[in-house]
């Protein structure tokens, strides 16, 4: 199934573009809420009660970081729909789909996009909280919130893993989609467990190959060391850019897969057998 999705991705490479607009937007966002925050104290400048104003900053600063999170989770779960619909029909069909074809797709979902952008963003906030109340505290309380951050976190990911496929490719509505999901999730867990476990071995072993290309030039001076950090920046930048593209595409695959029991007809043509 990996071999499939980086096959895609070498015969598409503008599907590297969603992914590279996906993360460049999302750092706008983040920038730009950051730079918001700091820009918090001008607006509640309160010097006669100054506990009124630290509550007030606390509550605008929590406030604008939820809105960064919900956008950013909008922004990735629209243009992970443009890569799965340009990807199935590449896999389906075997013709090559336009740039504009998955921005188009995606457009049509744009209501449930952004719905089920909401509902994940949410629940992304609640796990970061989870996550941030097991390494902040020293107590067993602590031990509770990493054991239910990992078990809610793996719990979503199986019960919503299909919920994008279904929403962009069945044009399905966000709740009958996350009705659906644990469904087709069922049937094919081992498939899309091997799937997402082996993009994630490949990358690592990329991303290793990656710093060991670039070490040598570290001790070559000042220069040197200029370098290797662009290199470094370019290629890792690249390879993350690739396989979370390939992981997007592995989606529309096992989606085609967990509905028909049978690979997509791509498959077969690039002689990938199962």
């Amino acid at each position: 199934m990996t071999k499939l999705g980086m096959s895609v991705v070498r015969a598409d490479p503008e599907l590297i573009i969603y992914t590279f607009f996906s993360m460049i937007l999302s750092l706008g966002v983040s920038i730009a809420i950051i730079s918001g925050t700091f820009g918090i104290d001008v607006l509640f400048d309160s010097s006669d009660n100054p506990g009124a104003e630290e509550d007030a900053v606390a509550i605008a600063t929590l406030a604008l970081v939820f809105l960064g999170y919900m956008l950013v989770s909008i922004i990735t779960v629209f243009w992970n729909s443009a890569i799965i619909a340009s990807a199935h029909e590449r896999l389906s069909s075997g013709s090559n789909p336009s740039f504009s074809y998955g921005i188009n797709q995606a457009m049509k979902c744009l209501p449930s996009i952004f719905a089920w952008g909401l509902i994940s963003g949410t629940v992304g906030v609640i796990l970061k909280i989870l996550e941030s109340t097991a390494q902040n505290q020293k107590s067993p309380l602590a031990v509770v919130a990493m054991i239910a951050s990992f078990i809610l976190g793996t719990a979503w990911w199986m019960l919503t893993f299909f919920v994008v496929p279904s929403m962009v490719l069945d044009k399905n509505g966000v709740f009958d989609s996350m009705k659906k999901s644990p469904h087709l999730f069922k049937s094919t867990w081992g498939e899309n467990a091997g799937a997402t476990g082996g993009i994630g071995i490949i990358q690592f072993f990329v991303s290793m190959l990656v710093i060991l290309m670039c070490s040598p030039l570290f001790f070559l001076g000042d220069y040197g060391i200029i370098t290797g950090v662009i290199l470094f920046i370019f290629i890792f930048g690249f390879v993350t850019l690739f396989f979370t593209t390939v992981d997007s595409v592995n989606r529309a695959s096992l989606f085609y897969y967990a509905k028909t029991g049978e690979m997509p007809p791509m498959a077969e043509k690039m002689g990938i057998t199962f």
